[in-house]
């Protein structure tokens, strides 16, 4: 282990110096890259492929899209019914019985429909700046109160570092998650709902399953989610009603509506936030003056 130097009162200086110029090189940079992968393995829209990038900072959301293999969507698009849809009634009924989230009690589904209305309102995206924000300032004023005899500056030093850490790697990210999802609860599947080709209210889809999984990744986490269901706006408008109580028979003309997709989203915090953990080896390399002790009084010992 390397030794510790002494303490000295141009350490304080450097130190804030240093975060300071790090709270501004991480808050104008890149918070948080996404990268999404989607692709359509069954149904008539398959197998079109979709890719973006997503960057964000400060200030806006940066999205890069690309569609490859894209015949057979844009046939697709021009086939189907977008106007085609089910009773609200009828679709929660086959929604329950077949997918994998589903709830069977009617009254939680109108809760969750009620939840999710009032979080539209939300700028879900907004506060994870603004805790963003607040944690930086945080880290700066945790240094600044070296300067200070507080008895327990050393503990909220670290206390305004960790809460930047945690505001980037866990409250950004979730309240993304939550602008993306609309701020869904579980019962209702997030997403099923952001699906591409998925009516927000899912009257289009029926029989759906629907299924995620996240995992934790360097730096960030991933979560895959798969989505299938019989896609109404396929469907002779004499049948719907018949393929909303049922699953079409496998071989029938209704069962080539079936559609499925499968999707994964990759989040991680941007390059440039690798750079506070510089600030745990400055501390020990840069030592503070010990509590009660002036920096005049320490300049004096050591001319003495």
């Amino acid at each position: 282990m390397l030794p510790r130097p002494r303490p000295h009162r141009a350490f304080g200086v450097v130190r804030l110096s240093v975060t300071a110029l790090l709270a501004v090189h991480v808050f104008i940079s890149a918070w948080l890259v996404a990268t999404v992968e989607g692709t359509y393995t069954e149904g008539k829209p398959a197998p079109t492929e979709a890719h973006s990038l997503v960057a964000i900072d400060k200030d806006q959301t940066m999205i890069d899209v690309e569609i490859k293999k894209a015949t057979s969507f844009f046939f697709y698009t021009l086939e189907r019914d977008a106007d085609a849809a089910v009773p609200v009634s009828d679709s929660e009924t086959t929604s329950n019985g077949s997918t994998s989230n589903g709830s069977s009690d009617t009254a939680d589904d109108n809760e969750g429909e009620r939840d999710a209305t009032s979080s539209q309102d939300r700028e879900w995206l907004e506060l994870g700046r603004q805790s963003v924000t607040v944690a930086l300032v945080l880290m700066v004023l945790g240094e600044a109160l070296m300067f200070t005899g507080l008895r327990w500056r050393h503990h909220l030093r670290m206390l305004g570092f960790l809460s930047t850490i945690v505001a980037f790697a866990v409250i950004f990210p979730g309240f993304y998650m939550l602008e993306l999802t609309g701020g869904l609860g579980d019962d209702e599947d997030a997403a099923a709902s952001n699906t591409p080709g998925a009516n927000l209210e899912t009257v289009t889809f029926v029989h759906t399953n629907a299924s995620s999984d996240a995992s934790v990744t360097w730096l960030g986490f991933e979560l895959e989610a798969d989505f299938s269901g019989y896609d109404l706006g396929l469907v002779a408008p004499e049948n719907r009603s018949a393929v909303a109580e049922a699953v079409p028979e496998p071989g029938s003309k209704d069962a080539e509506s079936f559609v499925a997709f499968e999707s994964s989203f990759n989040v991680q915090l941007g390059k440039n936030l690798d750079s506070l953990l510089v600030l745990p080896f400055m501390w020990y390399l840069m030592p503070a003056l010990p509590v009660g002790q002036s920096t005049k009084s320490f300049a004096g010992d050591e001319e003495e």
